[in-house]
């Protein structure tokens, strides 16, 4: 396992290193409905989870909030050898059966459901990779400051990050080295959204909008106790 320190998690080092992986997502992404794209984390933005992540072939990649199962799908088929934990709040509904549905032949995938706020301070290892995707706002930051806490994460990746959103200016002010998905460097990586969103007739523009990650690198980039006073008065 390599260690978090020895791989560059940098938005220029992902840029660099995409080009080599770019045609193992497109083989996994052609392995997949177009529906399965719909709504939620959009290609483009699993690719880049992917090409942070795969340097660190992280054996266990836990996510919490599946949806539909698209996510969970595209991370299971990007690293197989990895053990995939998924987290959903609720299990009686239509997107909790279409997710089941969807994952059922893919046997490193293991679907929970519950409070991943608890469920994933059980599960996590060190070295694993985090996609939080749910709880939202304030409270996914809260999330990711408990995990990347215990020092084992080798990353953590949180969807929902617009521009201009409170949640996304706590951390601009207190993550020196945390970095965004609409950064212009990935603006390439776009492309791979073409057709995949049925509403847009199979053309090059993507209908819905982009849900934006914050990507975290491992550790905290100051003291604990520092960050929890700054996150209560941001949330005040």
């Amino acid at each position: 396992m390599i260690r978090p320190n020895e791989v560059a998690l940098t938005k220029a080092a992902i840029a660099e290193r995409a080009d080599d992986l770019l045609p193992v997502f497109h083989e996994v992404i052609s392995q997949i409905e177009p529906e399965a794209g719909f709504g939620g984390i959009w290609e483009s933005e699993m690719f880049l989870f992917f090409a942070a992540a795969a340097p660190y072939f992280p054996r266990q990649i836990l996510e919490s909030g599946r949806a539909r199962g698209k996510s969970t799908l595209v991370l299971a088929k990007c690293f197989p050898e990895s053990r995939i934990v998924s987290v959903e709040l609720e299990r009686d509904n239509a997107n909790a059966t279409a997710a089941e549905g969807k994952l059922k032949a893919c046997d490193n995938v293991e679907l929970l459901y519950g409070d991943s706020r608890r469920i994933l301070a059980e599960k996590l290892q060190p070295g694993d990779a985090v996609l939080i995707d749910g709880p939202k706002e304030f409270r996914a930051v809260e999330l990711a400051i408990e995990l990347l806490y215990t020092g084992k994460p080798c990353l953590v990746f949180v969807h929902d990050f617009p521009a201009q959103s409170k949640w996304r200016k706590f951390i601009e002010r207190n993550w020196p080295n945390a970095f965004f998905g609409d950064d212009p460097l990935f603006e390439r990586f776009r492309s791979l959204d073409r057709g995949r969103d049925p509403r847009d007739g199979g053309g090059n523009d993507k209908a819905g909008g982009y849900g934006i990650f914050a990507c975290l690198p491992a550790g905290l980039p100051k003291a604990y106790w520092r960050l929890r006073m700054a996150l209560m008065f941001a949330r005040g």
